[in-house]
């Protein structure tokens, strides 16, 4: 045997034996029960520590889960973008001294009006923001809007960074191979084989986990001068200790009703002030109401800063080991909380969680630690409230999504469909192995044989980088891959067939293998490289499933091409320089 001989030998030990390293996890997978299968600390303690840690998995057609797709409320992100940008150019007018400004952002419409004195100073100012343009000018007034390029851009954003942190909160979740991604330009396809909660999921993942933190103006009087309350609201008081022992009588507005509270709120608060809802649970009458807020706009921070929220819990007297969520921020975060606490002691914080005001502690000193408390729950008891701890510490820490989304198309895969689905398509996939290796082996007598080796090598090694690379099997995967054996079947007929040939013209066993091969190389590369250029479009212009079938036929055809030339034609010229073959018995 020559070198080339061996240099093939060692490559053909070292891909099976690499295979079958990768395919140990997705052994151990298959083989946990299907309800603890997609838990990964469950995979985690049953994976031998040698072996890799990726391993097949399960489509949801397969084995059932969750299919959602949701949709980005990307008008409202833009909207609330531009509220935002009001904000900011009431900072800049004061930074650059020009007085009597009066900016308003319209959450309902994105439009920022911006009324001065000195209209022309203004819009000196006005021209720094270059994503917004003049809508209309009348008198000393202007308004403003984002451009359309600054419009799509945002949006285009917003659904990236929803699918981003989707993607994180389903991550930390633990759900096993979830498919997550964007869908049109507006939605997002979500899958998750093996879970069987849409409830949870749907509240996990739609959670917009906003969060925000504003000084309580308690300073305000206006609601005092309200006349003729709709019935159903009433006014109340707050009453604590302010700066200087001070007693603060802070106003608020108080309803059984939540919409008819915000509905009476709009459009009530004074220039730089927004109205913020909040709840109020009663020990002693066990009911919920709500109450209002009044929130400065111009002091305050969101949680973009955030690096990391856990479950924490209150051993102080009084608070029975209750959980709350802590909170971290980075050092711009830290420096930013800091000021904000330093610059208003003795004035309340409101934390503020989707539009909804959490808490209102009293800020007693600076906080320069960078960490806050979100405590919750009310009156629920303490198991209730660590689960809702633990929920939102995981959005917090997964990620705020830019905007609210909303349940487009929901569809649960029961449990008993997978199941049958795998019956069926691993049932016609033996049957149709089976049939191809008896054929082979009554045809091509030896030749056969050995074409059944490298077609079960294929076997291996496609399922092999499958596993190496995570993939998902579904039911058209499944056909991808009898295709792919299929073809391979395919380039040992002709390979066989062109040796009868050659032995037919009087060439002995050795030259008639050599010349064999040789010839009808470049027929199963081409018609290889044809189904490749095929299995590429597909993938690319493809999605789910179709993706999935592409995926194993481009990798099943890549092993063939090798098991069907290099491994065949190893075994056969070991047994041909070994004096092991006679034509009459083995073509």
């Amino acid at each position: 045997m020559d070198r080339a001989w061996y240099w093939k030998a060692g490559l053909i030990l070292a891909v099976t034996v690499l295979s079958v390293w990768a395919l140990v996890p997705s052994i151990t997978y298959f083989r946990l029960p299907a309800a603890e299968r997609n838990e990964a600390s469950v995979f985690e303690k049953a994976r031998p520590k040698w072996a890799p840690a990726k391993h097949l998995n399960l489509g949801l057609d397969l084995q059932g889960g969750i299919h959602l797709v949701m949709g980005v409320e990307v008008d409202r992100a833009v909207r609330e973008k531009a509220v935002r940008r009001a904000e900011e150019i009431a900072a800049e007018m004061d930074r650059k001294d020009v007085k009597g400004v009066d900016v308003k952002g319209d959450p309902e419409t994105g439009i920022v009006t911006v009324t001065a004195p000195d209209i022309g100073k203004a819009k000196d100012v006005l021209g720094e923001f270059t994503d917004m343009y003049v809508r209309r000018t009348a008198g000393n007034t202007v308004e403003l809007a984002m451009k359309d390029d600054a419009v799509k851009l945002l949006k285009e954003s917003a659904v990236e960074q929803a699918v981003k942190a989707i993607r994180n909160r389903v991550d930390k979740w633990g759900v096993s191979e979830p498919t997550i991604a964007k869908r049109g330009d507006a939605s997002i396809l979500v899958q998750l084989p093996g879970y069987s909660n849409p409830e949870k999921a749907k509240e996990l993942i739609g959670k917009t986990a906003q969060l925000e933190f504003k000084i309580v103006d308690d300073a305000d009087q206006s609601l005092t001068q309200l006349k003729d309350l709709p019935q159903g609201i009433t006014l109340n008081w707050d009453r604590y200790t302010g700066a200087g022992d001070a007693t603060v009588s802070s106003p608020y507005l108080e309803s059984k009703d939540r919409a008819l509270l915000t509905q009476y709120l709009k459009d009530k608060a004074p220039p730089g002030h927004v109205f913020a809802i909040g709840k109020l649970e009663s020990r002693t009458r066990g009911e919920t109401t709500y109450r209002s807020w009044l929130l400065d706009q111009k002091q305050g921070m969101t949680g973009e800063y955030i690096t990391d929220a856990r479950v924490a819990f209150d051993n102080s007297p009084g608070e029975g080991n209750r959980p709350y969520v802590q909170v971290n921020f980075n050092k711009t975060g830290a420096d930013l909380f800091g000021k904000l606490t330093k610059e208003n002691v003795k004035r309340r914080m409101a934390i503020v969680l989707d539009d909804t005001v959490d808490s209102a502690p009293i800020i007693q000193t600076e906080i320069p630690g960078g960490i806050c408390s979100i405590h919750l729950g009310g009156l629920k008891p303490i198991n209730e409230i660590l689960e809702e701890a633990k929920d939102l510490a995981l959005v917090l820490k997964s990620g705020a999504l830019p905007a609210p989304v909303r349940i487009l198309e929901e569809r649960s895969v029961g449990a008993s469909l997978g199941p049958e689905l795998i019956r069926r398509g691993s049932m016609a996939a033996l049957i149709g192995l089976l049939a191809v290796l008896v054929f082979m082996a009554l045809y091509y007598r030896f030749s056969g044989v050995v074409a059944d080796i490298a077609l079960v090598l294929n076997g291996v090694v496609v399922l092999a980088i499958m596993a190496g690379i995570n993939s998902t099997l579904t039911l058209p995967g499944i056909a991808g891959f009898v295709l792919t054996l299929g073809m391979a079947v395919d380039a040992n007929v002709l390979i066989n067939e062109r040796i009868r040939e050659e032995l037919k013209t009087g060439r002995n066993i050795v030259a008639a293998v050599k010349t064999g091969y040789e010839k009808v190389f470049w027929t199963i590369f081409d018609g290889h490289v044809t189904a490749l250029v095929a299995g590429f479009v597909i993938r690319a212009y493809g999605s789910g499933p179709v993706r999935g079938f592409a995926t194993t036929l481009i990798i099943g055809l890549l092993a063939s091409m090798f098991t069907s030339i290099v491994v065949t034609r190893a075994i056969v010229e070991w047994f041909v320089s070994h004096g092991r073959l006679h034509k009459a018995v083995s073509f």
